[in-house]
C-alpha cells in the first residue's frame, strides 16, 4: 500500500501537446502526456482522459476513456485516435489507440482533461462548457503545446501555459 500511495503522490502527469493536423482525423490526431514525477505511473490504476465538445457543460460520455500502460519518470505517453494513421503521419507508434470520438480526436475547439484514479481533474485544457472557436484554446488545423517552463499539471485552464498554433 505504501508503494502505491507514494507512486500516486509523486506522480505529476500532464498534457504536453494536443494536435489537429489539417483539421482531419485522417492525419493522426493525438494527445501527448508527460510524467514529470519521480516514480513510474501506472495509468491502468484508474487514470482517464475526457473531452467536452460543442460548448457542452458535461464531458461527452463516449469520450471518457480509461488509460493503460505506464509512464516512466521523465517519459512521454501518446494517446492517438488511430495507430495506423499516427504511424503513417509521424513515422512512429502511439502508446494507446483510443479510437475516434475521444480526447485524441478533437477538431481543435474542444476541451480536454486528465483525471487521476480518484476521479479528480489534474490537468485541464480549455474551459469546460465553452466552445473553443475563436478563443485562446482553439487549435483547429494545428496544435497546442505546453509553453516552455511549464513542468506541472494544472487543474484550471491557464492560457499562458500553452502555445497555440492554428
Amino acid at each position: 500500500l505504501s508503494i502505491a500511495c507514494s507512486t500516486y503522490l509523486l506522480a505529476d502527469v500532464f498534457m504536453t501537446e494536443l494536435t489537429d493536423p489539417q483539421n482531419s482525423s485522417d492525419a493522426g490526431r493525438y494527445v501527448e502526456l508527460h510524467n514529470n514525477g519521480d516514480s513510474v505511473v501506472d495509468l491502468s490504476a484508474g487514470w482517464t482522459v475526457q473531452r467536452w465538445t460543442n460548448a457542452n457543460a458535461d464531458p461527452t460520455a463516449s469520450s471518457v476513456v480509461g488509460l493503460t500502460g505506464t509512464i516512466t519518470p521523465g517519459g512521454f505517453y501518446i494517446i492517438c485516435n488511430d495507430a495506423d494513421k499516427f504511424s503513417t503521419t509521424y513515422g512512429g507508434t502511439c502508446d494507446q489507440d483510443i479510437g475516434t470520438g475521444g480526447a485524441a480526436d478533437s477538431n481543435g475547439d474542444d476541451n480536454m482533461a486528465i483525471l487521476d484514479p480518484a476521479g479528480a481533474i489534474v490537468d485541464m485544457f480549455g474551459v469546460a462548457g465553452e466552445d473553443g472557436t475563436g478563443t485562446g484554446h482553439e487549435f483547429e488545423d494545428g496544435r497546442a503545446e505546453r509553453a516552455e517552463g511549464v513542468t506541472a499539471a494544472n487543474a484550471a485552464w491557464d492560457e499562458t501555459e500553452w502555445n497555440i498554433d492554428n
